[in-house]
């Protein structure tokens, strides 16, 4: 830390972590980093099982409020899913 980081016992920045969160912080980061959970896996592009007559009917439904009708109906019908 610099001279200026207090100011009269103040941190000068009071998001400036103190040095023990710091130090937990990098430690933390090591044991995860030696266990090689910190290699995040981008994920492929996601590609459509349907084919575009399938896609084309389902737009269809969205479009024309078939699907909000139904989906309605169904939260009239079962609570517990109304709001899923």
């Amino acid at each position: 830390m610099t001279k200026d980081t207090y100011r009269r016992g103040v941190p000068a920045d009071p998001r400036e972590p103190k040095g023990d969160f710091v130090a937990v912080v990098e430690r933390v980061r090591g044991e995860i980093a030696a266990t090689g959970e910190d290699k995040v896996r981008i994920p492929d592009a996601y590609v459509s099982p349907l084919g575009p007559t399938e896609r084309d009917a389902i737009m269809r439904l969205l479009r024309d409020g078939t699907y909000r009708r139904a989906a309605a109906r169904i939260g009239e019908e079962d609570p517990d899913v109304a709001d899923q």
